[in-house]
This record gives structure tokens, C-alpha cells and sequence, in this order.
């Protein structure tokens, strides 16, 4: 793999990790998840998945699965605070 294929891989995972953050922080901030839609989350699982089993098809592309492992986890906190926050704005 050439070093610019390895930057642009960091730089993209860094984008792409970025764009969960901020929502992560803003849900745990103002303590409610009600605006954020369940099936966008599961889609987002659903669509890191396979960008993992492409990684490990394609010759084990070390930046992807940097990638899509911690935004499977990102997403995964950010489904638990939303199911978290949902039930105590029910009870």
C-alpha cells in the first residue's frame, strides 16, 4: 500500500469518526434522543457492516476497518443513549 493511499485512508477515517462525535456529545448534553430516527442508526450499522466484510474481502484494507469498526461502536453508543433517553422521556 503507497503512503498516499494510507493518508487519504487516515484522513477519510477521521472525517468519517468526526461525524458521529458531535451528536454523541450534543444527545448526552441535553439528555434526550428523540429527534434522532432509529431506523437512520440501524442503517448506519447495517451499511459499516459491509464496508467491514468489503475491508476484509479486499485484501484486509487496514484504514477501512479502522473506520468502520469505530463507527460500528459510535453508533452502537449512539443507538444505547437513544433507546436510554427514550425511556425516560416515556416514564
Amino acid at each position: 500500500m503507497s503512503i498516499e493511499t494510507v493518508v487519504a485512508g487516515a484522513v477519510a477515517t477521521i472525517f468519517t469518526i468526526s461525524m458521529q462525535i458531535p451528536q454523541i456529545y450534543h444527545t448526552i448534553k441535553i439528555k434526550k434522543a428523540e429527534d434522532i430516527s432509529m431506523s437512520h442508526l440501524i442503517l448506519c450499522i447495517l451499511n459499516h457492516i459491509s464496508w467491514l466484510i468489503y475491508a476484509i474481502l479486499d485484501n484486509i484494507n487496514i484504514p477501512l476497518i479502522i473506520c468502520d469498526v469505530i463507527c460500528i461502536v459510535l453508533t452502537s453508543v449512539l443507538i444505547c443513549l437513544k433507546k436510554h433517553y427514550d425511556r425516560i422521556t416515556i416514564v
